[in-house]
């Protein structure tokens, strides 16, 4: 992955922060997160805010061609079940799952997006989703939307 993005600046999140990720690391749990940014955008600070030109990308957990939440190890799902392509064919995560991610700390862009799919998702995909709160955040506020 880092020699696609030669040239830019590459971060891993850790539990206290980012991290410059070095030419030649392999990356390894609990790593799950990486940032590429263009060069010179300087450190990341708290709260990030992300940047024009930056990109970020979840890294999961699949054992025999299953996903498993790095939440909660209960929450599972076909991995062909992840994503989705867009109208021009990139391939995006699911809403459900993102969802399920942004839900632990309800930030405003959070909620925007909670409030955007809702009305699109499909009921099975309203089903997944509660089924998964219920298990890793049993008293989210969205629940009651998923009704």
């Amino acid at each position: 992955m880092q020699s696609w993005f030669a040239g830019r600046d590459l971060f891993k999140a850790l539990e206290d922060g980012w991290s410059p990720w070095d030419g030649g690391e392999w990356l390894a749990l609990p790593v799950h997160q990486v940032l590429v940014r263009p060069v010179g955008a300087g450190p990341i600070e708290e709260p990030w805010d992300p940047i024009p030109g930056e990109i970020e990308f979840f890294l999961n957990d699949a054992e025999d061609g299953t996903w498993v939440s790095r939440r909660d190890e209960r929450v599972t799902r076909p991995v062909d079940e992840l994503t989705t392509r867009t109208a021009s064919g990139t391939p995006v995560v699911v809403p459900e799952v993102q969802l399920l991610y942004k839900a632990k700390h309800h930030r405003d862009k959070d909620e925007h997006d909670f409030r955007q799919a809702l009305g699109v998702l499909a009921p099975e995909q309203r089903h997944w989703l509660r089924k998964a709160l219920e298990v890793v955040h049993p008293d989210d506020p969205w629940l009651d939307s998923l009704d």
